[in-house]
């Protein structure tokens, strides 16, 4: 039923309950027999031109110019209710804001224990980075991220659910293949050698992986497990937690895949040069990933995209920060060819400053240009909802360490976008990565 309500003070009018209301409902049903009564009340004294005051048999007399009154009301109004009705069908159609607000960040307040902490730290990819890039000049971030001391790690890759998932719905997403090439090679031999699926090879790994005091065969078995799981960083941590001497073809380990797990294992991709080096240096079995891409069945198409992009030349400069917005740190730092270099860049791609203008050059110039229309629009639904599936993510790794700490190494244009999504989540609080970098951890180069 309709009424005001007591805790927000909106009225809300609520579904009718007589059938008649449906047509008329009661203010407009009042108005309209207000206009007919008052019309057909100044017609009948006009012509009966009698004071109100009158006997009886002058008023039966006049009852004629009355109900002339009446008629002529009536079809002056009926205009009148019509557009009454009219508009208020239209404010029925119209959409009605929910009636209860429930806040899950709110809830942070209720909380017996501290919230779950996550630091999302975004970068470019250090595939892109030059070619006089070394891993090595990441110790000063690597060395303030163990300061940190997260208790899980998630990455930009694809979990092995989600590669084996988009491999299996390939005539649909087709893009198992052109994001996770080597990854789901590596997985289909190592089920085949293991004769188990990518999700048994999972089961296992868990149970595996929860034991204490692993032996080097045991990591041996756990790492071809990861990689028949289609988690070939996870692998590599069990790799790399091996004593060189260990990393040898053994208990099911293939010569070949010795050679690809110290491929994975020296590859300059933030995925492995920080993912799987902090996860080793802290002891942790493992790292998940949180990327996803089956929101790319929803891109535009190419041809599309090209015409829009045609249409509106000026977003190319805008996509790839070539504006002035983005000058404050020169273009050469950027490139990462020394190691001074290193911690500037980084600071600068977690800042406030670089966030900001980041989603406004990309995905708020999209909105904006009438001549990306519809297609702009597509792009950006389809990287919300990449976006939004991390997010997801993340609080459903978070949820066996409540009151922990979490860290997502992530590309830097997706670390505004996830961050506004988890502060909506109920136990997560966000940790500050322009704070984590200006401390002065012990025994932390600059």
């Amino acid at each position: 039923m309709g009424g005001w309500r007591a805790k927000d003070a909106e009225f809300n009018p609520g579904p009718p309950d007589l059938s008649w209301q449906e047509a008329f409902p009661g203010d407009v049903a009042f108005r309209c027999f207000l206009s007919i009564f008052s019309f057909a009340v100044a017609q009948s004294f006009y012509q009966i031109q009698l004071p109100v005051l009158r006997l009886m048999p002058s008023v039966v007399k006049s009852a004629a110019p009355i109900v002339h009154g009446l008629l002529a009301g009536l079809l002056f109004a009926l205009p009148a209710c019509k557009a009454s009705k009219s508009g208020a069908d239209a404010a029925k159609r119209a959409p009605v804001p929910s009636e209860y607000r429930f806040d899950p960040a709110a809830a942070k307040r209720q909380f017996a224990i501290p919230p779950t902490q996550v630091m999302v730290f975004g970068l470019e990819h250090l595939d892109n980075a030059a070619p006089a890039f070394q891993v090595a000049w990441l110790e000063p971030i690597l060395c303030r991220l163990r300061a940190y001391k997260p208790d899980i790690i998630l990455t930009e890759a694809m979990s092995g659910e989600q590669v084996m998932g988009l491999d299996a719905y390939a005539d649909y997403h087709g893009t198992a293949g052109r994001y996770a090439g080597p990854t789901l090679q590596m997985a289909k031999t190592a089920q085949a050698d293991l004769k188990l699926t990518a999700a048994q090879a999972l089961v296992r790994a868990n149970v595996l992986s929860g034991q204490p005091n692993l032996t080097s065969a045991q990591r041996r078995q756990l790492a071809h497990l990861f990689v028949a799981a289609a988690e070939p960083f996870s692998a590599t941590v069990q790799w790399m937690r091996l004593a060189k001497t260990e990393r040898m073809a053994a208990d099911g380990i293939s010569p070949n895949l010795v050679k690809m797990l110290n491929g994975f294992a020296g590859i300059r991709s933030e995925l492995a040069s920080i993912g799987v080096r902090l996860a080793v240096d802290l002891g942790l079995e493992r790292i998940y990933g949180a990327g996803d891409h089956r929101s790319d069945v929803t891109l535009p198409a190419d041809s599309a995209w090209n015409t829009a992009l045609t249409a509106e030349p000026g977003l190319k400069d805008s996509f790839s920060h070539r504006i002035p917005a983005f000058h404050s740190i020169p273009e050469d730092t950027m490139k990462l060819r020394t190691a001074a270099q290193v911690m500037p860049v980084m600071k600068w791609h977690n800042s406030p400053r670089y966030a900001e203008l980041d989603a406004d050059a990309q995905w708020l110039a999209m909105l904006r240009s009438e001549k990306m229309g519809r297609v702009g629009r597509q792009r950006v639904a389809a990287w919300e909802a990449q976006n939004l599936r991390m997010a997801v993510a993340i609080r459903e790794a978070t949820a066996p360490i409540a009151g922990g700490r979490a860290l997502l190494i992530v590309g830097a244009a997706h670390k505004s976008f996830i961050e506004a999504y988890l502060r909506t989540f109920t136990d997560i609080e966000l940790v500050s990565v322009p704070a984590m970098l200006d401390a002065k951890s012990a025994g932390c180069n600059e």
